[in-house]
């Protein structure tokens, strides 16, 4: 799901000691960072709670719209289908 390249933030977030632990516990038998395990988790959640991942992955991608349009746009979203996700040409882009 998070396929999209781009630099990574930094935040403190404040877990208790024992989600800590397990998060640790993770990320050694995973092999993967605590922020990978983070990530993945939170698609994870997305896609299992039936939320619009599309919708999410564009609110994290552009610039805030005013609440008519947010309202219009996540309309719109709600009602795509999976067929309508799915890629159906690509192409290489060159620079």
């Amino acid at each position: 799901m998070e396929d999209i390249r781009e630099n990574k933030e930094r935040h403190n977030i404040m877990l208790k000691p024992s989600s800590w632990k397990v998060l640790k516990e993770l990320k050694r038998i995973q092999g993967k960072s605590a922020s990978e395990i983070i990530e993945h988790a939170l698609w994870n959640l997305i896609k299992t709670e039936g939320y619009n991942s599309l919708y999410f992955k564009i609110m994290a991608t552009t610039e805030p719209c005013d609440p008519e349009e947010n309202e219009e746009l996540t309309r719109i979203l709600d009602q795509m289908t999976e067929e309508d996700l799915k890629v159906v040409r690509r192409y290489e882009l060159h620079r």
